[in-house]
């Protein structure tokens, strides 16, 4: 069974480019980004606003099947979404019990997220991203997951965190998901 690892962080910390690099790298590697999931209702809510809960939990455990899929089909699975804490038990539940995981959460500090999201996409975002990066501040039991990406350029970062992953530093034991 293939491995899955979940690249989470608040907006304009870079999972995407660290997951498209980790996923480049695998020669089975699978980028699975969560976002295009986001754009399939009709009729898509803020999913920062408390109403959106339950349209968050059906994308996340949807997200969670596709990963399962991929995994089970042999493809090494690089799973790029805000996923914090807090949804972590709803998606590792849909994943197949024998597949390794892995949950890395990029960290930036507030400004540069910020900066990286505007360029991208615009200043219409910066409410989010602020939302965002308060509620990934305390990780709590997964604070040994995270990763600043701030130190260093993107190549960087993805040298880092493939070597950090080489040590186990981000292996996710089912049992410690809560």
């Amino acid at each position: 069974m293939a491995s899955i690892t979940i690249v989470s962080g608040a907006p304009g910390t870079g999972k995407t480019t660290l997951a498209r690099g980790l996923a480049a790298a695998d020669p089975r590697g699978l980028h699975l980004a969560s976002d295009c999931f986001y754009t399939f209702p009709a009729h898509p809510l803020d999913p920062t606003r408390p109403e959106s809960h339950a349209q968050n939990t059906t994308i996340v455990r949807a997200l969670g099947r596709a990963a399962a899929a991929f995994a089970e089909g042999g493809y090494g699975v690089f799973l790029d979404g805000i996923v914090g804490p807090w949804f972590l038990p709803t998606l590792v539940a849909e994943l197949p019990r024998e597949a390794p995981l892995e949950y890395v959460v990029l960290r930036a500090p507030l400004a540069e997220a910020l900066e990286r999201v505007r360029r991208r996409d615009g200043a219409g975002a910066s409410a989010r991203v602020a939302h965002m990066h308060r509620a990934f501040a305390d990780l709590g039991d997964y604070a040994q997951h995270a990763f600043d990406a701030t130190a260093a350029d993107p190549a960087g970062v993805l040298a880092r965190v493939r070597e950090d992953r080489a040590r186990g530093r981000f292996a996710l034991a089912r049992g410690a998901v809560r």
